[in-house]
């Protein structure tokens, strides 16, 4: 029996396959460049083939490395999705859900605590989407929770369920510097999450109103972009929902009003979990009743009252 190379290193050619750099899969494995660097040589050693070759800067697989990577990277998610399967007993009473960091602070917290109450015996984890491949990549979750559909249409989620309408538009500091006249917005600065910055001609598409600006910042995190704009940096395209407390203070307002997608909150089985547990479905089945939005777009207000039983 032939014998294997270190787990370590084929993680490591697995994160090279799917990033294309070797600085992709450091950030992806969460080690360090020398670190991968020495796992993937490793592994080129101990296969006694040339797996990769330099590239510019950088490096990039050779024909072989390329379809021994397509076999590992197969190989290792059977071996995922089979753990799982050999853990889902242990972890029935457990729910996982995907959603982004801003989400997960403004609306999953809430909305967990709530459940909780109602069914203590379910244990709901959230796990925080990646940025940039947040739509991409669903991962070992139950459900994925998701807003933004400039980036994702509804049609990407055919069997999702909805959880109330999303209103989206323009936001910016009442003290920040702009003009609104004859259905156009004119601004010096755009500040943008990255991946999404596409939104605003879509924006500016369905409602009729043209936007100008001078520049652009863009942030890893859209919680980023929408703290930046409440501290008068410039204007960012954002959800009700996600900044009622900043709205309802006055801290940010939106001159030129929000576009409504109707059932545009959207939460689906992930990918790899198609068919939910029972804990999920009852807990999908709980936010399909008490987890959606209020017509004004906002959470719900017994939502965000503690003392509801």
């Amino acid at each position: 029996m032939a014998q294997l190379p270190p787990l370590a290193s084929l993680l490591a050619f697995e994160a090279l396959y799917y990033s294309g750099s070797v600085t992709g899969a450091a950030n992806r494995l969460g080690r360090t460049h020398s670190a991968v660097s020495k796992q993937l040589h490793q592994l080129q050693d101990h296969a006694g083939t040339q797996l990769f070759e330099k590239h510019g800067s950088g490096i990039k697989l050779t024909p072989q490395g390329q379809k021994f990577a397509s076999i590992v990277a197969d190989g290792l998610s059977d071996i995922r999705k089979g753990y799982d399967s050999l853990r889902l007993e242990r972890t029935q009473q457990k729910v996982s859900i995907k959603v982004s960091s801003t989400f997960a602070r403004v609306w999953a917290i809430p909305i967990v605590a709530r459940f909780n109450r109602h069914h203590p015996d379910i244990e709901i984890q959230i796990t925080l989407t990646i940025p940039l491949n947040s739509h991409s990549f669903d991962g070992s979750v139950d459900l994925v929770l998701s807003w933004d559909r400039f980036v994702s249409p509804e049609e990407a989620h055919p069997n999702g369920t909805t959880l109330g309408d999303v209103h989206i538009g323009p936001v910016l500091s009442p003290s920040y510097p702009h003009h609104l006249e004859d259905g156009h917005l004119a601004f010096k600065n755009r500040l943008d999450r990255r991946g999404s910055e596409s939104g605003w001609a879509q924006w500016s598409e369905m409602t009729g109103l043209t936007l100008s600006c001078e520049s652009q910042q863009t942030f890893e995190l859209a919680g980023l972009a929408y703290e930046a704009a409440e501290r008068g940096m410039g204007v960012a395209l954002a959800p009700k929902f996600l900044i009622e407390k900043e709205l309802k203070s006055g801290t940010l307002i939106a001159p030129a009003g929000f576009y409504c997608f109707k059932e545009g909150l959207i939460v689906r089985p992930s990918s790899e979990r198609p068919q939910p547990s029972q804990s999920a479905m009852i807990f999908l089945d709980w936010l399909a009743r008490y987890g959606r939005l209020g017509d004004d777009g906002y959470l719900a207000a017994d939502v965000l009252d503690p003392l509801w039983g």
